[in-house]
């Protein structure tokens, strides 16, 4: 898996599938970490899986010549190139200048994972040389198996009790973003919904400038219903997640340019609906679950969405779906569903 380190990478999505094959497949060896993939080493695998390769060589002291030689390398002894494509470019300009090394790893793989229709039917036309195959998004099952009341997440929370609140989830990656979110508390100025969005902006946090923290917030929260911690790239911990989305009433996902998103799955494991962008992979997620979408061209109406949302989760329709979307996305699903890849590559 190239990666620096699974286990560190933002998000569960590698670390969670090395362990899911490692619990079904003993035999199945994984290696990970920068020094190895460039080292000799490398050429003794049998399948080489990428994913992110942007923030890979982002973060990398070779050039994309070095990667495209490497890779010819890799082919000419028999490794198998995988990528999984979770982007079709940078996101909003992060790691823009290696655009290129994302073409470099597309372009040389042998098989192509999509996590969704839209970006397999673009790719088959753009690299027809290698097989393009779908597998979805696991849930976190593995890491998130605690699942608290309401109550109990509001107390964990310090949240009111008489209010409906909506969770937005994950780093606001461009103003746009807050835009967005702003222009739904808006929308919902007249209702007793609050905006659940733990990352939504940074504040000073030093006791200097505690006052100004504590006014921006309070800013916020009054002026657009948008309850934050003040911190943008600081994640909720594992332990705290379960109680967000046990005092959600619908999760909206705040993106507007975007192919994938582990936001539009995790909801499911908590039984929630989730209103999603338009666009990518995502709209045509949701909408197999009914699920509301908005066009990200025309957010004027985005709170009549939410409201859709809301009232399908009163009337039960997440916990409903909860059962089926389990069966389907499960890792161990998902995980047999790779070996199998894996397997038939060989």
């Amino acid at each position: 898996m190239v990666h620096e380190d699974p286990w560190h990478a933002g998000n569960p999505y590698i670390y969670t599938l090395i362990e899911g094959l490692r619990q079904q497949y003993p035999d199945c060896e994984i290696g990970w970490g920068r020094e190895g993939f460039w080292s000799e080493g490398i050429m003794t695998y049998d399948i080489v899986h990428f994913h992110w390769p942007q923030t890979f060589m982002g973060n990398d002291a070779h050039g994309e010549s070095d990667l495209q030689q490497h890779l010819e390398r890799l082919r000419n002894k028999g490794v198998r190139i995988v990528a999984t494509c979770h982007d079709l470019e940078p996101h909003y300009g992060q790691f823009a200048d290696k655009a290129e090394a994302m073409r470099i790893v597309y372009s040389h793989s042998d098989a192509i994972i999509h996590l969704g229709t839209y970006s397999q039917r673009l790719f088959t036309e753009r690299y027809p040389q290698c097989c393009h195959l779908l597998i979805p998004h696991h849930l976190y099952d593995t890491v998130y198996q605690s699942f608290p009341s309401r109550e109990d997440s509001l107390r964990y929370l310090h949240l009111p009790a008489d209010k409906r609140y909506v969770l937005c989830f994950g780093a606001f990656r461009a103003s746009q973003e807050q835009q967005l979110v702003m222009e739904l508390g808006r929308q919902l100025a007249d209702s007793d919904v609050t905006i659940l969005a733990p990352a939504f902006m940074n504040v000073w946090w030093r006791w200097f400038r505690l006052p100004n923290k504590l006014l921006t917030k309070a800013y916020y929260q009054h002026r657009y219903g948008i309850w934050c911690t003040g911190r943008t790239w600081h994640a909720v911990s594992d332990d705290a997640l379960p109680y967000y989305y046990g005092a959600a009433d619908a999760v909206f996902i705040q993106r507007v340019k975007i192919l994938n998103s582990g936001n539009a799955v995790m909801p499911m494991l908590f039984g929630k609906v989730v209103v999603g962008p338009d666009c990518g992979n995502v709209g045509p997620l949701l909408r197999e679950w009914g699920y509301p979408v908005f066009p990200v061209d025309d957010t004027s109406s985005v709170g009549s969405f939410v409201r859709t949302a809301l009232e399908m989760g009163r009337s039960g329709l997440g916990s409903m779906n909860r059962e089926r979307q389990i069966l389907v996305y499960a890792t161990s699903v998902i995980t047999r569903q790779l070996h199998k890849v894996y397997q038939s590559l060989l």
